[in-house]
């Protein structure tokens, strides 16, 4: 048995827990489980439900090579085998509501609701499919409505025609048909093709705040419509209940730990950028820094800003834990392979360690180390 784990940069293994501040939730997960059951994780930042299937990193079409993958694993789907669980999370980069910047690669549309606030589930075929070889006549206006200028849609636009040029001869754009909950769906009906069992994981809220509570504003998994708040997640719930689909409630766990600290302390559980807007300590692109003590450091000093959407090493370590919890109410054969306690420990940034208890109790059935 093997666990597969798809999605974007909430979700991707970043690297070791000494070298880098920010976090993915996959970077930790395999510790909360027995050896016999390994974490594959193919996640990568920037994705969508979409540009991951349009890449090729769900289903081989001989885009790319393996060592462009996370770890050369190469595409999720022929490595997939009876048996095994796959988890993805998609839902930041899908989002509408925010500015059109990504309408080409990354944005997935909901669709409109019926009446009783379900939202369609339109599953992309190959007929779907449009060309290559041009952007959509539409994009250069939507990025004057967003308020650029000329020259910065010209930089958007000859950056995103080398982009999708890489996807081959066609691609699903954003308005070929096909929905959110249809692209969650495809990827469903795929991994059970393979014998597997799809799990559906909610991504936890971005860090906006209004009055205490997380607001769900524009950009905050599709911000509120005529049928409340956060309509992206409440299309996953939806989807889950459509499809007999288990549903890891990453987000609503998480919003309540979140509220729980306040906004003051939970901007410790975030990854930190310099005043550029680069993500400090990030091993990957070369800019490694030592967790949790230049962490420390740089909050002292207070020369950086706080990324609201990206988590650090101990709040990704918190959401793996979620998701464990999640995995040992709600998929018993899965949860079988699971350790009583997380086989690593992570360390506290100095300015919350007070609150680890709150932290520990946010966590059910599983043990977790804070030191």
């Amino acid at each position: 048995m093997q666990i597969h784990v798809l999605g974007d940069s909430i979700v991707t293994a970043y690297g070791s827990d000494e070298n880098n501040f920010i976090g993915g939730w996959g970077d930790h997960l395999d510790s909360f489980f027995k050896k016999e059951v390994p974490v594959l994780v193919y996640a990568e930042g920037g994705r969508s439900s979409r540009s991951f299937l349009n890449e090729g990193r769900f289903m081989n079409y001989g885009i790319f090579s393996k060592d462009e993958f996370p770890y050369g694993m190469g595409p999720a789907y022929d490595r997939i085998c009876p048996g095994d669980y796959v988890l993805m999370q998609f839902c930041h980069n899908d989002d509408e509501s925010k500015g059109y910047g990504t309408y080409v690669d990354r944005m997935t549309p909901l669709g409109k609701p019926d009446s009783h606030g379900i939202y369609p589930t339109v599953v992309p075929d190959e007929q779907m499919k449009v060309s290559t070889g041009q952007l959509p006549s539409e994009y250069a206006a939507l990025l004057r409505k967003n308020g650029m200028t000329e020259q910065e849609i010209a930089v958007y636009e000859r950056k995103y025609r080398e982009l999708i040029l890489q996807y081959g001869e066609k691609y699903w754009s954003y308005d070929c048909g096909a929905t959110y909950k249809g692209y969650l769906k495809f990827y469903i009906d795929k991994i059970r093709e393979r014998g597997a069992v799809p799990v559906l994981v909610t991504p936890p809220p971005r860090q906006y705040y209004k009055n205490g509570k997380i607001a769900a504003v524009a950009g905050q998994h599709g911000g509120e419509d005529a049928f409340g708040a956060f309509p992206y997640v409440r299309a996953i719930r939806q989807l889950g209940r459509q499809e007999n689909v288990v549903v890891l409630d990453l987000f609503q766990r998480s919003l309540e730990l979140l509220e729980q600290l306040g906004e003051m302390a939970a901007k410790s559980l975030q990854s930190i950028k310099d005043k550029e807007g680069v993500t400090i300590g990030e091993a990957r692109y070369g800019r490694p820094k030592k967790w949790v003590e230049d962490y420390d450091v740089y909050w002292e000093k207070g020369n950086f800003t706080v990324d609201n959407t990206h988590q650090n090493r101990l709040g990704s370590y918190l959401y793996a834990a979620m998701i464990a919890d999640c995995i040992s109410e709600q998929l018993p054969n899965l949860a079988q392979w699971q350790l009583p306690c997380a086989s690593k420990s992570m360390r506290c940034p100095a300015r919350i360690r007070t609150l680890i208890p709150v932290m520990e109790a946010a966590v059910h059935h599983i043990g977790i180390k804070i030191v």
